[in-house]
């Protein structure tokens, strides 16, 4: 019985082979574009892109398939302009024997907003590249303050790395603001206290200071008591009395 459902579709796919070879050789010269087939992975889930902005990107730069002669559709030309795009990471497109385009294209993951004096405003993403113009909002932490873009793009990208992979302080965490001495300071969305995390770096080792902190001590005293949070130094948590 095995056999004899291997050989079924072996012959199937023969079959198939033989069907598409016959059907692009038989295709009609100047065949016109039936039209795009988008696969758009979001891995935010934010509409950074949607079917609606590829085709007005590609309409923009005379670009959109429909209707005219498959021959003289440029693929090269349509990913060139979909990559250009700054929430676009990458993009593949290729024709079907149905007279389509497809189009699929993977979005950045912006990780971190921030907002500089000077008005500098951009996203980081996931890959620690600079974000512009994306002319969408995206639900992440925001970082003020005195903040070049080399520190936030070496700095600040490990502190929303961490964020992002750790869901108590993800949801927690609503604010970081790096003062001039470029030590950052962290806004809690409960309690009404800043948190002070001194230096960038060794923030597995400080979040877990905090943490106990929370569970053994705001937890008693309530989360009110305290102004300031300092865990950015040794060992310990100076806690400030408001």
């Amino acid at each position: 019985m095995k056999k004899v459902l291997t050989t079924i579709v072996l012959i199937l796919l023969a079959g198939y082979i033989a069907f598409a070879a016959i059907t692009l050789c038989n295709k009609p010269a100047n065949q016109a574009c039936a039209g795009i087939r988008l696969e758009i992975r979001d891995s935010l889930k934010a509409g950074l892109m949607t079917t609606r902005d590829i085709a007005t990107l590609l309409t923009k730069n005379n670009l959109n398939p429909t209707g005219k002669p498959l021959d003289e559709v440029s693929l090269k030309a349509i990913e060139e302009v979909l990559d250009a795009s700054p929430v676009i990471a990458s993009s593949e497109c290729y024709k079907t024997i149905s007279g389509h385009i497809v189009v699929k294209v993977e979005c950045r993951r912006p990780i971190l907003r921030v907002i500089a004096d000077g008005y500098d405003s951009y996203y980081i993403d996931e890959e620690g590249e600079v974000m512009e113009h994306i002319g969408k909002a995206v639900y992440v932490p925001v970082a003020t303050g005195h903040i070049t873009r080399e520190f936030a793009k070496e700095r600040l990208i490990e502190l929303a790395q961490y964020l992002r992979g750790n869901e108590l302080w993800n949801a927690q965490i609503e604010q970081i603001y790096v003062t001039p001495r470029k030590e950052i300071e962290l806004i809690p969305r409960v309690g009404n206290h800043i948190i002070a995390l001194g230096p960038p770096g060794d923030y597995a080792h400080k979040f877990e200071k905090l943490q106990t902190f929370y569970e053994k001590g705001l937890n008693e005293v309530g989360w009110d008591r305290y102004s300031r949070i300092d865990i950015g130094h040794g060992n310990q948590v100076v806690a400030t009395k408001r």
